[in-house]
């Protein structure tokens, strides 16, 4: 998979935040809180998916600890070539921002694409940014690239060929991870990755999914206005080539004429293909006549505007690519909803999934099928709790499982972890 697909990977819901914080060099020096102060590196002050994670993983932060948001810059999205010189000065000065704020630890949102372009200067610059910074570290591993699994050889002697190389390919990342004092993933197929390829680094790594909050929107009159009719298919996020939304278009041939399908986003900022992708949907409803029933909302900036939109889905699709993601923020805005929500089978797609309680949260199909897709449509929209019963409660499951509340206090006790070097002692 390339650099470009990771910047658009995980979590690009709209942001469940207020505007961005001050940057930590902008507050005056104070007194030491006896609060907690975190160092949250991380895309902050962009339109970017993961600067909006990142907005939403501090609200539960700040209930507990002080927030330092660090903005990092995504290479991938530079139109122009960065000279060696000016990396290495953009790195010197964010490392040294770091060291000096009053942070008493340091968290990493990692995407390789914030560290450079290409993966094997990314891993290189990802292990040198990691040495360097002398705080105790925490790095959230977003995406698990396929490169760092090592592939199974049938011959012995092949078998060690392929070891010798899976320790070249990946030793930047790996001198970063054992750098590292706590590991976070987001799901439990990505452990099972993780703790086959660094065993030693086993008893550091969390699992914290990615929260599910609904969004407060009561308040607010929404943008777009479902007629008393119609049937709202939402898919909420980015319009990004690997969502799959052709799959949709298909099946909404096979559906009635009272169902519209409401893409709730626009094209991604940082998706130099993006405009290539809009335009091959746009003639797809061309020429299957469904111009009058899709519903384009525009990037939705505004948490509250697009909890109002998306409050009033009869229905959730998310039809994703494979694509190594860790999790999905947009999966976790679909099931705050409480609507039936349907996914491809990637893999990702079912991190709310692992648990008994809630292995029934969502549905997963072949999305690839237009009529089987339209048939799972019309079943969840119309009667639900005949075709798939356990669907409702394992909802209500899912979002007790994996509330905010329950993310605060994994990542305090991650913190606590860290801070009293049990991490490490473990």
């Amino acid at each position: 998979m390339a650099v470009g697909d990771t910047a658009l990977i995980d979590a690009d819901a709209a942001s469940r935040r207020a505007p961005a914080a001050a940057p930590p060099e902008a507050i005056p020096a104070r007194p030491r809180s006896p609060r907690l102060a975190v160092a949250l590196m991380t895309p902050w002050d962009q339109q970017c998916g993961n600067a909006e994670y990142a907005k939403r993983l501090a609200v539960g932060l700040e209930r507990f600890s002080d927030v330092l948001p660090f903005d990092m810059q995504n290479f991938i999205d530079g139109d122009r070539r960065i000279s060696a010189g000016e990396m290495n000065r953009y790195f010197a000065d964010l490392i040294g921002r770091v060291n000096r704020s009053r942070a008493d630890l340091v968290h990493i949102q990692h995407e390789f694409c914030f560290f450079a372009r290409r993966i094997g200067p990314s891993n290189e610059r990802f292990a040198d940014v990691c040495r360097r910074l002398d705080k105790p570290l925490v790095v959230s591993l977003h995406t698990w690239l396929k490169s760092m699994t090592r592939n199974q050889r049938s011959r012995p002697t092949s078998q060690f060929v392929e070891g010798i190389f899976h320790r070249l390919r990946n030793r930047h990342i790996s001198a970063a991870l054992h750098r590292a004092d706590a590991i976070v993933l987001h799901s439990k197929d990505t452990y099972k990755y993780f703790v086959e390829t660094f065993p030693k680094l086993k008893k550091r790594v969390t699992v914290i999914p990615i929260p599910i909050e609904r969004v407060a929107s009561a308040h607010v009159t929404p943008a777009f206005v479902k007629h008393p009719r119609e049937t709202w298919v939402m898919m909420p996020g980015f319009v990004s080539r690997y969502k799959g939304h052709g799959h949709l278009l298909s099946a909404f041939k096979h559906l009635p004429e009272s169902f519209k399908l409401v893409v709730a986003g626009g094209i991604h900022p940082k998706d130099k293909t993006g405009n290539d992708y809009w335009m091959d949907l746009i003639q797809q409803a061309d020429v299957w006549g469904l111009q009058s029933r899709i519903i384009f909302t525009g990037f939705l900036g505004d948490p509250a505007e697009q909890g109002a939109v998306l409050s009033q889905a009869d229905l959730f699709v998310l039809p994703y690519d494979e694509v190594g993601q860790s999790g999905s923020a947009v999966l976790a805005d679909a099931l705050s909803y409480d609507k039936p929500v349907i996914t491809s089978r990637a893999r990702s797609m079912f991190v709310y999934r692992m648990e008994k309680q809630t292995a029934f949260s969502s549905i997963a199909i072949d999305v690839g099928d237009a009529e089987t897709f339209a048939k799972t449509i019309k079943e969840c929209v119309r009667a639900e709790e005949k075709f798939h019963p356990d669907a409702q409660s394992h909802r209500d499951s899912a979002r007790a499982n994996y509330s905010l509340d329950m993310t605060q206090a994994a990542y305090e006790r991650v913190y606590h972890s860290v801070l009293t070097g049990a991490a490490r002692a473990a």
